[in-house]
C-alpha cells in the first residue's frame, strides 16, 4: 500500500476517534462535521482499486471503525434520550406556569 493511502487509512481513524470524542462532549454540531468530512474521505479512499496487498490492512482498519461507530452509536442516543427528557421538563414546567397564570387571574 503506498503511503498516501495509508496516511488515508489514519485520517479515517483519527476522524472516527474524534467523532467518539465529540459524542462523549455532546458536542453534536462537531461529531455532524467530522462525518461529513468522514464521509468524503470514505468516498475518495473507495474511488481507486484494492489492490490485494491492500486488503488486510484496509479490512482491520474498517473493523477498527466499526467498533468506534457502535460507540458512536450508543452515546448519541444516550444524548437523544437525555434531550428529550430536557423537552418534556420544559414542556411540564410551560404547563404550570401556564396554569398559574390561567388562576391568578
Amino acid at each position: 500500500m503506498d503511503a498516501m493511502r495509508q496516511t488515508r487509512l489514519r485520517q479515517l481513524l483519527q476522524l472516527t476517534e474524534e467523532i467518539v470524542q465529540s459524542a462523549r462532549e455532546k458536542d453534536w454540531d462537531a461529531m455532524i462535521e467530522k462525518e461529513q468530512q468522514r464521509r468524503s474521505l470514505l468516498r475518495e479512499f473507495f474511488q481507486h482499486s484494492i489492490a490485494l496487498n491492500e486488503v488486510s490492512h484496509i479490512e482491520e482498519t474498517i473493523r477498527q471503525v466499526m467498533a468506534l461507530d457502535r460507540k458512536i452509536i450508543s452515546l448519541a442516543e444516550a444524548g437523544k434520550l437525555e434531550i428529550l427528557k430536557k423537552m418534556r421538563n420544559l414542556s411540564a414546567g410551560r404547563h404550570a406556569i401556564d396554569a398559574y397564570v390561567d388562576n391568578s387571574g
